[in-house]
């Protein structure tokens, strides 16, 4: 994801949030360097946003850990 921070870094997000009559909650969030926004209607879809958004984040990080890096002496 293009919005992803570097390990340690904390992920700035935007978030538009509307209850409505029901008492439901609905919105859309993006990562504040990303131009996209994700909408969800309900609290289990913005969980589910939640975690793609850390899952991304981590699938980067994984393979950056993968990666040769001649600092560390890996080819």
């Amino acid at each position: 994801m293009d919005g992803s921070p570097t390990p340690r870094q904390t992920l700035q997000l935007l978030v538009e949030i509307d209850r409505t009559p029901d008492g439901r909650l609905e919105g859309r969030i993006r990562p504040d360097a990303v131009e996209q926004w994700t909408d969800f209607s309900g609290v289990l879809e913005l969980l589910k946003v939640l975690e793609e958004l850390v899952e991304d984040d981590s699938s980067e990080l994984s393979a950056s850990d993968n990666a040769p890096n001649p600092e560390k002496g890996t080819t």
